[in-house]
């Protein structure tokens, strides 16, 4: 599967109030996996790394 459809979903689950709590870490370790094994661009490394940045300043939390 394309790693592009992979974060784009990662990155979408962000988005949905039942997401496990740190899930942000794992989306972060897969954009580095894919741009270590040169299978993303830096272009688009910098691109999903803003669009996490993004997620996460507006994830929805849990009311605990």
């Amino acid at each position: 599967m394309s790693p592009h459809i992979l974060i784009d979903q990662d990155l979408d689950e962000l988005s949905h109030a039942g997401c496990p709590e740190g899930y942000e870490v794992l989306v972060q370790r897969n954009i580095n996996a894919f741009m270590q094994t040169h299978r993303i661009t830096l272009e688009e490394f910098d691109h999903y790394c803003k669009r996490l940045n993004v997620a996460i300043a507006h994830r929805p939390r849990s009311a605990a």
